[in-house]
């Protein structure tokens, strides 16, 4: 099998298992118990803590535990809002559990304003500046494109929406950005942001939400008090410990992988297909995501025939797959025959050079195959 479907999940790495096994039949105690094993798995919950705490270039006191990213930015977009008589910014090209829980906030009554993006993808700034005003309460942005792996400049857009209104809360969702590009949330100005355990080799349900010391929340979970009062509940011990383990093995793997050879060789072998367009802006995306659509194809027909050989790729979030149409291509004003042929190819530093070849290569024939060799 060839998986080009990294943005959608990941396998999980070989060590991690063994961290889930240890924490499953070992070191399975309570954190919140008080005898002694207990406690040193509470210690090492607070390490976990620290390692995630590193790489976003935070303090350990303000990583929450979550079980996903939909959870943390559920979190984020409704604690995050506070007044009722404000208003909520989001881009329209945000990922489902954003755009759905400001579109629920919008049902109670509450203003939400969906800022454009530009051709390329990115959130266009001036029409974002424009819709933030002195009652804007909360701007969330996503980071990487889960779409197209366009890169949004966040400390930018930080320093412009806190000109207009200092006290709004900005929130982005780094599910595709963590790990695979900078993600130093100090200098980007951001107060919450949102990751993924299984986008980097890490178990499926285990998540975290980075909030900024200076903000004072309401607990999104009431009960016995766990992650500072913020979200109680019973600590997935053996998910935290592995998400933080996978997230030390990726960035290991990501320095030693030849991650931007990779996507170059992608960029190159899509782009000699006859009728590939490549969307986004190659120069500002993620090397992990490439969103490609192909002329006279449809992307479902594609994507099948690809399955048949044992190649996956995406056609965008999967958290979106049940839903018609591709809201947030529409919102890069491309046409419908474009949406229709597009493609999502993804990658990791487990990723091969030889697998990217061989896909392209039995991609070209199928598409010749569905064109009968003219462009449709």
């Amino acid at each position: 099998m060839i998986y080009l479907d990294n943005a959608g999940t990941t396998s999980v790495y070989p060590e991690v298992l063994d961290v889930i096994k240890e924490y499953c039949l070992q070191n399975y105690f309570n954190a919140s118990a008080t005898y002694k094993p207990a406690i040193k798995v509470r210690d090492d919950i607070s390490a976990a803590r620290g390692v995630i705490a590193s790489l976003l270039h935070a303090d350990k006191n303000e990583i929450y535990f979550t079980s996903c990213a939909t959870e943390s930015n559920n979190w984020a977009i409704k604690n995050g809002f506070r007044n009722k008589n404000g208003n909520i910014v989001i881009s329209a090209g945000e990922h489902a559990c954003v755009y759905e829980s400001a579109k629920t906030m919008e049902s109670k009554g509450v203003d939400v304003r969906i800022a454009a993006l530009n051709d390329d993808g990115c959130v266009n700034i001036d029409d974002l500046a424009r819709k933030i005003d002195d009652k804007t309460c909360l701007v969330s942005v996503i980071h990487v494109s889960n779409e197209t792996g366009v890169i949004n400049d966040l400390r930018k857009i930080s320093e412009i929406i806190k000109k207009i209104n200092p006290k709004v809360i900005f929130h982005s969702d780094g599910v595709q950005a963590f790990l695979k590009v900078n993600c130093d949330v100090k200098s980007f100005g951001v107060d919450m942001y949102s990751i993924s355990g299984h986008k980097f080799h890490a178990p499926k349900g285990i998540g975290a939400l980075f909030i900024d010391k200076k903000l004072h929340l309401a607990p999104y979970i009431n009960g016995g008090g766990q992650e500072s009062g913020q979200r109680s509940g019973t600590e997935n011990v053996a998910g935290i410990m592995a998400m933080a383990k996978a997230a030390q093995i990726y960035r290991m793997h990501k320095e030693e992988a030849p991650v931007l050879q990779n996507y170059e060789l992608l960029l190159e072998r899509l782009s000699d297909i006859e009728g590939c367009t490549i969307l986004g802006d190659r120069h500002n995306n993620s090397h992990y995501v490439v969103a490609a659509s192909f002329s006279g194809c449809k992307a479902e027909i594609l994507q099948s025939m690809l399955a048949d050989e044992s190649i996956l790729v995406g056609r965008g979030s999967a958290c979106s797959s049940r839903h018609a149409g591709n809201r947030v291509l529409a919102a890069m004003n491309l046409s419908q025959k474009t949406i229709d042929g597009t493609l999502r190819f993804s990658l990791s530093p487990e990723t091969k050079a030889s697998e990217i070849s061989a896909a392209c290569d039995v991609l070209k024939e199928k598409i010749n195959k569905l064109r009968g060799n003219k462009i449709g």
